[in-house]
């Protein structure tokens, strides 16, 4: 009997993973394509850079509150509900988004609703939403586990990614090949996103979630908050850097090199690519250096690239340094995504990554700076934004090197290994 129940909840683990995996490629797809789409769009509507910068700004902002409470929320309703509640908001923003009548104020509410701005590892979007993070927590234990499972959630959305970042190319083919016009083609896309994110939610709905403790902080114990401190403290000056270029970075291989939709596509579905692969092996690189030192590392590299584009005399050779770039960030992203939920209980996973999720978005208030300095000389984002992410990195490596949040988390976690499988699954 024993066994025949581990045997069920093994085989919904299996059934849920698969799950999770469709909805990811759903929702890569949509995001990964409105995202690097979004700063274009509004450039060819007539904004200034100014402009579009300060609107990601502003959407920044709301964004960060709806994470903040898209955390609390997870932690005592369930995180399966969050996630879905995210791909429902999103359905509706590409809805909006595709209408011939998108004025300035109704493109900035889509945005905040469909969680835009900015692309992630090397040009991954769509691996990791609200909620998500905490719900892989929830139903995997173990840091090696979870990374796996993050690494391999990461692959499967940065290859869908690839078709994302297309579906700017044939916006830009159903523009030159005259079958819509140039405005129109990107809202003809836009609308078959929405039918993407409808996808997503259909198949998030029958994944199964862990049940877990009931929360003991309102927000978080003194424990976690100490530890959730230090990651926030390298976000801020991570994500401001990243805020700084990379939400406009399509718009700058545009102005600095003038490539068109097609090209720019191409270079982010490199890009997604190299960090899908380097994603999935991301747990061989935890298994050699210690997991804090392997996300210092690439981040810092990841500012590096950034700097080295800013230097590059030739379009070509920018759009490899940023494919290098994927390479980085693609095995950082699972392993600081697992270090986060592994210094916290299974009650505040939800809370937790939110925080460190606000603070990344609030950073990316920055991108309005960025927008100012696209517009004053287009290599200074690039520079002053890798200066951040290096430092990004050696604060998070300073910060969380002595810490044994981790390793005592994970010593409980590998303890209930063996019966963790027996955890009731619910729908």
């Amino acid at each position: 009997m024993v066994g025949e129940e581990k045997e069920r909840n093994i085989a919904q683990k299996d059934k849920s993973f698969r799950l999770l995996l469709v909805a990811r490629v759903m929702r890569s797809l949509g995001i990964s394509f409105s995202s690097l789409a979004l700063p274009i769009y509004m450039s060819k509507l007539g904004f200034s850079t100014v402009l579009i910068g300060l609107t990601f700004a502003l959407m920044t902002v709301v964004g960060a509150a709806l994470v903040f409470a898209w955390g609390l929320l997870g932690d005592r309703f369930g995180y399966k509900k969050v996630v879905i509640l995210v791909e429902i908001l999103f359905a509706f923003s590409a809805l909006l988004l595709s209408l011939s009548s998108a004025t300035l104020p109704l493109i900035i509410f889509a945005a905040v609703m469909g969680g835009y701005g900015g692309m992630g590892a090397g040009g991954l979007r769509g691996a990791f939403g609200p909620g998500l993070t905490a719900l892989v927590g929830s139903i995997w234990k173990g840091q090696e586990e979870r990374v796996r499972k993050l690494g391999s959630i990461t692959f499967i959305a940065g290859i869908a990614g690839i078709a994302g970042y297309g579906l700017l190319g044939v916006q830009g083919w159903l523009f030159t090949t005259k079958i819509f016009g140039e405005l129109q083609s990107f809202r003809v896309i836009y609308l078959l996103t929405f039918f993407t994110a409808l996808l997503a939610v259909v198949s998030l709905a029958g994944v199964g979630e862990s049940t877990h403790s009931k929360k003991e902080a309102r927000i978080l114990t003194n424990k976690s908050r100490k530890f959730v401190s230090k990651v926030v403290a390298s976000n801020i000056v991570n994500a401001t850097g990243i805020g700084i270029v990379i939400p406009l970075l399509p718009l700058w291989f545009l102005i600095r090199f003038g490539y068109d939709s097609m090209t720019i596509s191409l270079i982010y579905a490199g890009a997604s690519a190299v960090s899908a692969i380097s994603s999935y092996y991301a747990h061989l690189l935890t298994s050699r250096i210690k997991a804090v030192s392997a996300a210092s590392l690439t981040r810092g590299l990841n500012g590096a690239f950034l700097m080295a584009m800013a230097f590059s005399p030739l379009g070509a050779i920018a759009a490899a340094l940023y494919l290098v770039r994927g390479l980085s960030s693609g095995l950082g992203g699972p392993i600081r995504a697992s270090i986060t939920i592994s210094g916290v209980s299974d009650s505040e996973m939800g809370t937790a990554t939110s925080l460190s999720g606000v603070s990344t978005r609030l950073s990316f208030l920055s991108s309005g700076l960025g927008g100012y300095l696209l517009a004053v000389a287009e290599n200074s984002p690039l520079v002053v934004g890798g200066i951040l992410q290096l430092c990004g990195g050696a604060i998070f490596y300073r910060l969380l090197r002595g810490s044994n949040d981790i390793h005592e988390l994970n010593e409980q976690e590998q303890a209930s290994h063996n019966i963790e499988d027996g955890d009731d699954l619910s729908h």
